[in-house]
């Protein structure tokens, strides 16, 4: 059940897409360089005949996977609700197409979406409306994140903009562990790893708006869920398989588990020395959206008799690592 991030990849992937007019009523994972020109007059695509339009043309470049499609917002910006504009469902990956949104200064929003998914947009008039959206565990994909983006458009006949997307979640990396329980009367016993965990695990959070990316759901509050986790498409992002019998020879399991940050986050390994069964829960830092923790730990104490009682004081050194998935700054921290 383990699973490697891989990183570093890059391609380009020249897309052009069209925007229709308003409704009838995602280190960056990827970045969208948008080109507008005008003005234009298309009628078929405006809200009234005679409307200036600006023509719009989308790059897509990403180091990861391109997602399935990516829903595209345009709202006015004089101040007050800021009303939609327009929107657009770009599948990916195609070739050319051509577009338009109405002249003026924007804020532009762009969210991973499903395709053929549109009709869960009918009700957004605003973009308070769009604040009130969730990314969930339930519809993420650890190889290929939901991503969001949001950018301001200024007022101009030819205008140049990257909008960088980036992914909620934050990746945890168990790089390594080792057992040391030196001086202790069980110095001779290893520490039998069954399962690891994320306890206090953000499940849902809001990308957008006033205080976007706070968690509003929660996961495995201090014990394991079992049957909330199972019904996740990947499960193993908050539960995995221990890696065994675990000694003074570092292993390098090198598992990786996902969630949103903002909650008191822990990675709990379980399982036992000699016939007690204890828990390591090991307290995260604070977690930091599109960026890998990497931990390495050594275990020197006898763990705790539950997963929500902590350890006593020295019972796991633990190195860290906060990257922006290719950059590394290490320091050492002891948790009891």
């Amino acid at each position: 059940m383990s699973r490697s991030t891989k990183t570093g990849r890059s391609s380009q992937l020249p897309l052009h897409y069209f925007f229709s007019g308003r409704f009838a009523r995602c280190a960056s994972a990827a970045t969208i360089s948008a080109i507008l020109q005008g003005p234009a007059f298309l009628a078929s695509c405006t809200r009234e005949s005679a409307s200036p339009q600006a023509q719009i043309t989308l790059e897509w470049t990403t180091k990861g996977p391109v997602p399935e499609a990516i829903d595209l917002f345009f709202f006015d910006m004089p101040p007050g609700a800021q009303l939609l504009d327009s929107y657009q469902q770009l599948l990916l990956p195609q070739d050319k197409a051509f577009g338009v949104s109405a002249s003026g200064p924007k804020h532009l929003v762009a969210l991973s979406g499903k395709a053929g998914e549109k009709n869960r947009w009918t009700r957004i008039r605003t973009f308070g409306n769009l604040c009130k959206h969730t990314f969930s565990l339930d519809r993420e994909s650890s190889s290929a994140p939901l991503l969001y983006g949001e950018i301001l458009l200024p007022e101009g006949s030819s205008r140049q903009v990257e909008l960088p997307l980036h992914p909620m979640l934050t990746a945890i990396r168990l790089r390594s562990v080792s057992c040391d329980f030196s001086g202790r009367p069980y110095a001779q016993t290893r520490f039998v790893n069954t399962q690891t965990f994320l306890s206090y695990a953000g499940s849902e959070c809001r990308p957008l708006g006033e205080g976007g990316g706070e968690p509003v759901s929660w996961m495995n509050p201090g014990c394991l869920d079992t049957l909330a986790v199972q019904v996740l498409s990947e499960p193993d992002m908050l539960w995995q398989k221990g890696i065994g019998e675990i000694g003074r020879t570092r292993l390098y399991p090198n598992q990786t588990f996902y969630c949103y940050p903002g909650a008191p986050t822990h990675l709990v390994l379980e399982g036992h020395i000699g016939d007690k069964t204890c828990f390591y829960p090991i307290p995260l830092p604070p977690l930091v959206p599109d960026t890998r923790l990497e931990l390495d730990i050594t275990l020197r104490r006898m763990g705790s008799t539950a997963p929500d009682i902590p350890t006593e004081s020295g019972a796991v050194i633990l190195e860290l690592r906060c990257l922006p998935w290719e950059e590394a700054g290490a320091q050492t921290e002891i948790f009891g």
